[in-house]
């Protein structure tokens, strides 16, 4: 339950320096909280890319470790 606690506390506040920092910049609350709602809308295609390049590698990762265990398992 504590963990819960600290990790919505942790989230809220994350949230709310987002939304503190576009403010600051000059957007409203409407076009700051659409940018913290959908982040991927304000990603340019470099960002997706490169997001698209670790999840790739990610995956890439999770597939050796599938293969290994599978390899040692019927050995």
């Amino acid at each position: 339950m504590k963990l819960i606690v600290v990790w919505l506390m942790f989230a809220l506040l994350a949230i709310g320096t987002m939304v503190s920092m576009d403010q600051l910049m000059g957007m409203t609350l409407h076009q700051s909280l659409y940018i913290v709602l959908n982040p991927f809308q304000a990603m340019e295609m470099p960002e997706l890319f490169i997001l698209s390049l670790f999840i790739f590698f990610l995956l890439l990762d999770l597939l050796n470790v599938w293969m290994w265990k599978r390899k040692n398992k019927t050995s």
